[in-house]
């Protein structure tokens, strides 16, 4: 019995006791003192003795120090003094958030993992008995189980099967938390991402294809504005010869249906250069006889090109 029941019951056996002794005086009061006798009595029944559990509400009570039943959903008579509610469990599916940092795959690879676990009391007995905290105990469980299961796989299979590593995480938490009564029914991996020296190590090779590309395209405009206009070429400074070999390339696909990829490193300088003659120096207009004559030299690259396509 709580502080709050127990002076509830006080205070209503005091007020029966003044009203038997008014009725002893007063005979015609009897019948007004034995309706607020009854009504006390069934306050003090509901208050003392009856507990109510939501529908997603399991109550723990224990007789006499020991566990006794489980109560709920609805009404349950407890009864004071030698039955207690040790604490209400909440049956309801939970969520809980997971955040490993620094798992280890089999092939000595760094990964941090985000997602989801959700959880569900089925036995309100084991949940209270069997451990102390079974929040904190399922926290630390599923960071073991991520680390076991990520370790058994490389890094391309874990990013190749996901669904596959749900499953495997869910049936390992499963195995561990059935003796708590808490079963998993999924477990849902939102993001798996590799550490920064990683992605790196992995963009590496596609930053060195890329280099390759450009140099191959910086050469080979060189080589075809040189063709095109002969000594004059070789004065050009690079800015002036990638002007006009992308000057070029341009008029070429606006004339025709063919499309021009040029290499990610020319993508953000592209755009300035075939915006006007600002992509030619002045020592370039001079060797080129003049703005008048760079039509002039763009249309023999383009000619040039075409030549060494055919």
């Amino acid at each position: 019995m709580s502080p709050g029941e127990f002076w509830v019951f006080i205070v209503g056996i005091v007020t029966l006791v003044l009203l038997f002794v008014l009725s002893l005086f007063m005979p015609s009061f009897f019948y007004v003192f034995l309706v607020i006798f009854l009504l006390l009595l069934a306050s003090i029944f509901f208050i003392t003795f009856v507990k109510q559990y939501s529908q997603f509400e399991r109550g723990i009570i224990f007789r006499l120090g020991k566990f006794n039943r489980i109560a709920g959903p609805g009404w349950a008579i407890v009864i004071p003094f030698f039955e207690e509610e040790y604490k209400k469990v909440d049956v309801r599916v939970k969520m809980m958030d997971v955040s490993s940092q620094d798992i280890f795959t089999a092939d000595d690879l760094k990964l941090s993992l985000d997602g989801t676990i959700y959880y569900q009391i089925v036995d309100p007995e084991k949940a209270t008995l069997q451990i102390d905290n079974y929040g904190q105990g399922l926290s630390n469980l599923v960071q073991s189980a991520v680390r076991n299961s990520i370790a058994s796989f490389t890094m391309r299979q874990v990013f190749g099967s996901l669904d596959r590593l749900n499953d495997i995480l869910a049936d390992a938490i499963r195995h561990m938390t059935w003796k708590w009564g808490i079963d998993v029914p999924s477990v849902q991996i939102r993001s798996v991402s590799p550490s920064n020296e990683v992605i790196q190590a992995m963009q590496q090779p596609e930053i060195a294809a890329n280099l390759l590309q450009a140099q191959r395209f910086k050469a080979e405009a060189q080589k075809i504005v040189i063709e095109a206009i002969g000594e004059g070429g070789k004065s050009l400074d690079d800015k002036s010869t990638m002007y006009l070999y992308l000057q070029a390339l341009k008029q070429m696909g606006e004339s025709s249906s063919s499309k021009i990829v040029l290499p990610m490193q020319f993508m953000q300088n592209a755009g300035g250069m075939l915006g006007g003659m600002a992509g030619l120096s002045t020592a370039a207009m001079a060797s080129l006889g003049g703005q008048e004559n760079v039509q002039n030299v763009i249309d023999k690259i383009k000619e040039k090109i075409s030549q060494s396509n055919s």
